[in-house]
């Protein structure tokens, strides 16, 4: 039975690093969503990152009050039209590199929030 962080329902990230991540104790290769409390490969469309990339957090079923997005090693702020997208549809979008944003997802997790999480390997 997976883990979850602090019996919110999410699944804790343990670890992250060499390309992946693992996450309520099953490695995850390469870019990784965490949405609708379940966690999955992210493919993305190209180098830069597109709304349509982070769509599926607008579209959940149960759409996230924040999306934490960890984009690397260094911190790379995404478009204003991604910016301004999550603010007209009412979720928080925090933007951080990966290492910083492992721990936040964990840490607002565990305090029972309504979070998902977009995550570049490192």
């Amino acid at each position: 039975m997976p883990r979850n962080a602090a019996g919110s329902g999410l699944p804790p990230i343990d670890a992250f690093g060499d390309g992946g991540f693992r996450i309520a104790g099953v490695r995850k290769d390469g870019a990784t969503l965490i949405v609708d409390g379940a966690a999955r490969a992210w493919s993305r469309t190209g180098d830069t990152l597109e709304l349509a990339d982070l769509q599926i957090f607008l579209n959940a079923s149960t759409r996230p009050d924040m999306l934490i997005l960890g984009v690397g090693e260094r911190l790379v702020h995404p478009p204003a039209s991604i910016r301004q997208a999550f603010r007209e549809a009412g979720v928080g979008l925090e933007v951080m590199d990966t290492a910083t944003a492992c721990r936040t997802y964990n840490l607002l997790a565990g305090e029972g929030r309504n979070v998902a999480a977009a995550l570049l390997p490192v």
